[in-house]
């Protein structure tokens, strides 16, 4: 894979610590390609993560590094920007994208593109486990909102619904050169899985590399019920949201209606029955925001849950 061209985009606002320890770890990768790191700062062009890059840049980085300022607002509109330069720029074969609140493993980078090699996917997706900053309470064990992925399978799969840790292929923008992330979900989130639908409505293929380990960092404030009945709320709103867009039938709408009314239904009554164990009763109360946050999506109105930094 010597003439592989892979980029690796880092979408930053506000984190300079952030950035520094993720590109710490992307310098320790064990590939046998060529690797270009890409910083997208969303602060524009005076952004700390611009200045984090000129430090790390005259600190000696082994990698071939390059910062670019988003000066729209939005993570729509940087994931465009890292789409933009990273393929009509820098004429990369394959670009990755990682947040700038995760840490990556030595193999990350080599075991997606060997993934994607094998499966000529034009996704795919790696592994991401928690790493919490303080210790996490009891009621957050096993939350997928926390814990996205334990699988240890590599291989084809019907979809990828995050850019938490993703490689895109340049056949997206080849095959598909109109479709870009919708900035319509910027500030609000859920735009990473309504791209991927769109796109996989149009012939995508998707797969997973479950040793393409990365690790993202929870903070204090990201580990309260409030911010994750906050995140189960806008992911059950970005669901509602992406079925609407794909033109419906009043059967389809029917039946989402009698899978929202019936987890309704079990998430409060579960609830109740598993109060005494801390952490199924989270579940079963972030199950009925995603139902309650389906309901706010048939009125438009979203939270701009993007508005705020978490972490530095």
């Amino acid at each position: 894979m010597k003439n592989l061209n892979v980029v690796i985009g880092i979408p930053t606002f506000k984190r300079p610590q952030g950035v520094r320890r993720l590109l710490e770890s992307v310098a320790k990768q064990v590939a046998d390609f060529d690797i270009t790191v890409l910083v997208a700062d969303n602060e524009g062009d005076s952004g700390i993560g611009l200045v984090t890059v000129q430090q790390i840049l005259a600190e000696g980085y082994p990698l071939p590094l390059k910062g670019i300022a988003v000066n729209e607002r939005g993570i729509s509109q940087v994931r465009n920007a890292l789409m933009h330069e990273a393929f009509d720029n820098m004429k990369a074969n394959l670009l990755a994208m990682i947040d700038d609140d995760e840490w990556v493993e030595p193999q990350w980078i080599a075991s997606l593109v060997k993934i994607q090699q094998q499966t000529n996917a034009d996704v795919v997706g790696g592994s991401v486990a928690p790493e919490f900053e303080v210790p996490a309470p009891v009621w957050a064990k096993g939350l997928h909102i926390y814990y996205q992925s334990d699988s240890n399978y590599s291989g084809t799969v019907e979809l990828i619904d995050g850019t938490t840790n993703v490689l895109l292929s340049r056949h997206i923008v080849d095959a598909y050169p109109e479709e870009r992330f919708d900035p319509f979900y910027s500030l609000v989130g859920g735009g990473d899985k309504e791209f991927f639908t769109r796109i996989k409505r149009r012939g995508a293929t998707f797969a997973f590399a479950h040793e393409a380990q990365a690790h993202e960092i929870f903070g204090a404030s990201r580990l309260t019920k409030k911010w994750a009945i906050e995140r189960a709320f806008r992911i059950g709103a970005g669901d509602m949201r992406i079925i609407g867009k794909g033109n419906p039938s009043v059967l389809v709408w029917l039946k989402e209606l009698v899978k929202l009314l019936a987890a309704t239904v079990v998430s409060a009554l579960s609830m109740v029955l598993l109060a005494a164990i801390p952490h199924k009763r989270m579940k079963a109360r972030l199950k009925l925001a995603r139902q309650m946050g389906k309901i706010s999506a048939f009125s438009g109105a979203q939270k701009q849950v993007y508005s705020n930094i978490h972490g530095s």
